[in-house]
């Protein structure tokens, strides 16, 4: 009987009309370049504009800082947060997620020094504030120290203030030749998805329902290579349920 309700409510036609608050975290390519400006791009920012035209939705896109973006979303602030994200465990206890658009998403993070010759025992370890870099730190027992953004993490790395940043690849591009990649670590992401507030359940079944719509017809294999370099297929169609990732 679950699953059977699942199925209708992915079937389901989407509401139409809502006006939606699109929230991303900051410039995280390739899924979000120039976030919250006239210039904004990427995969999140195409696929999700296409869901809000298919939807009916009249969508607004804002920026807000990573340490708060999950609970302003909680809070009601915000209806989908969006820039690539993966799931967690640890989101997933403020906030509900659709089934994920890009199967595995970024699952290592680079970790990143001035020089080879840091003992990762007792370096001191920088990374984006509520981030997977940081509960993948923090699943492996080390001391971090949270930045509002990669750059500021960067920056203190420079300055001294800490040994080694863990983040994301385009970090290591922000950076350029002026680090040295000591080694890469897991994330645990479960995937790219879209992260809908748990008080509205009937938002998260029309998105997935949009979602099932694109992968299908094949819009988001389109967009998978534009902007990943490889098509990942029709992977909606590999989500059980809209449950799935938990």
């Amino acid at each position: 009987m679950m699953r059977f309700a699942i199925i209708l409510a992915l079937l389901a036609p989407p509401a139409t009309g809502q006006d939606l608050t699109i929230a991303t975290g900051g410039h995280y390519p390739p899924y979000i370049f120039n976030p919250s400006t006239a210039e904004a791009t990427g995969l999140d920012k195409a696929l999700v504009d296409e869901l809000c035209d298919r939807g009916g939705y009249s969508c607004t896109w804002v920026d807000l800082p990573m340490g708060d973006i999950f609970q302003a979303l909680a809070r009601g602030d915000v209806d989908v947060v969006t820039g690539g994200f993966g799931y967690s465990a640890a989101r997933d206890d403020i906030v509900d997620f659709t089934c994920p658009y890009v199967s595995s998403g970024d699952d290592t993070g680079d970790l990143m020094a001035l020089s080879d010759d840091i003992d990762l025992n007792t370096a001191r370890i920088g990374v984006l504030d509520q981030s997977l870099y940081q509960s993948a730190m923090a699943q492996a027992g080390r001391s971090t120290k949270a930045y509002p953004t990669e750059e500021a993490a960067l920056a203190a790395l420079t300055q001294g203030e800490i040994d080694v940043v863990f983040g994301s690849h385009n970090a290591r591009l922000l950076a350029g030749d002026s680090i040295t990649i000591i080694g890469t670590y897991p994330t645990f992401s479960g995937g790219s998805a879209l992260a809908i507030s748990e008080t509205a359940p009937q938002l998260r079944a029309d998105l997935d329902a949009l979602l099932a719509e694109v992968s299908a017809d094949g819009t988001l294999s389109r967009l998978h290579v534009q902007w990943l370099g490889s098509d990942q297929g029709d992977v909606i169609a590999r989500c059980n349920d809209i449950n799935a990732l938990t």
